[in-house]
């Protein structure tokens, strides 16, 4: 297969995975299982998860994903981020989705049109700028903040944050939507203050570069990593081999040595809850949305 169609089957099978995502969560399921239902569904599609299975609750905005053994479980009233990564030989699709099992509400279809309207106005050759200004005019529309410190990104092979960003609110970017490249398409509001800060937790990393270390359990944890293509890989996935407060020291040495990279979960800074959506694009002679 080309990258057109690595990317379009990628998107597929990504749509496939939000679709279950919206039926399995519910009231009282722990997020544990469903990221893992999740993943297991990718793999067995015959994709690789291009990142862990992302389950934001409420004012958590992303990069919160179950560590092993986690029972937080869903209520009926949170606003569940569920963001999932497919690749086909490295060619990444990334879909999201707003769950509130208590019924969609104002924040979460603000959200689902504050994508409609950036796909709008994608065309090929058409400036990144655009997006920004209708997503943040949608926002303002329903009396929602877009969060101005989460963006969209350019995706390449084995690589989920390529090149530059696609910025949620107004900006003078002068970059084009360009053919033959694929793009993640991300807004998020909220009825808070519009930013987002790191909360100190982390749960996810990607492998940056190999260091000597006498610490066979960060070998083995570099090693792990680097099986990943230096796609993201959670920590729950290796909590199974390396556990308790060996793994967390031997992260923390990592981190430190700039061998991993941490996504810290990131939180909205008033405590306000956050929706998100998203799809990937891919240009063409005209946009194709992989995740639809």
């Amino acid at each position: 297969m080309d990258a057109r169609e690595c990317y379009i089957q990628a998107g597929t099978i990504a749509s496939k995975a939000r679709m279950l995502a919206t039926k399995i969560v519910i009231p009282g399921a722990r997020i544990l299982d469903i990221a893992e239902q999740i993943e297991k569904m990718i793999l067995d599609e015959g994709a690789g998860i291009a990142f862990p299975v992302n389950i934001s609750l409420n004012s958590t905005a992303a990069h919160y994903t179950p560590f092993f053994g986690d029972e937080t479980k869903i209520s009926e009233n949170d606003y569940v981020k569920v963001d999932i990564g497919v690749h086909i030989e490295g060619y990444i699709a990334d879909t999201a989705v707003t769950i509130r099992p208590a019924g969609k509400d104002r924040l979460i279809e603000c959200s689902e049109k504050m994508l409609e309207a950036a796909l709008g106005v994608i065309k090929p050759g058409s400036a990144v700028s655009e997006v920004g200004e209708v997503v943040e005019k949608v926002a303002k529309e329903y009396g929602f903040s877009v969060v101005r410190n989460l963006s969209g990104h350019c995706l390449e092979r084995y690589d989920l944050h390529a090149g530059f960003i696609i910025p949620n609110v107004k900006n003078n970017m002068t970059e084009k939507f360009e053919k033959g490249h694929a793009y993640a398409i991300e807004p998020f509001c909220t009825s808070g203050s519009g930013f987002v800060k790191d909360s100190g937790n982390v749960l996810i990393f990607s492998f940056l570069k190999n260091a000597p270390s006498r610490s066979p359990e960060c070998r083995k944890i570099l090693e792990i990593a680097k099986s990943y293509n230096n796609l993201p890989f959670a920590k729950r996935w290796i909590e199974r081999e390396i556990h308790g407060a060996i793994l967390e020291n031997s992260l923390r040495q990592l981190i430190a040595m700039n061998a991993l990279h941490p996504y810290y979960v990131l939180k909205e800074v008033s405590g306000a809850p956050v929706a998100q959506a998203e799809h990937t694009i891919f240009v063409d002679d005209e946009i194709i949305v992989t995740t639809k």
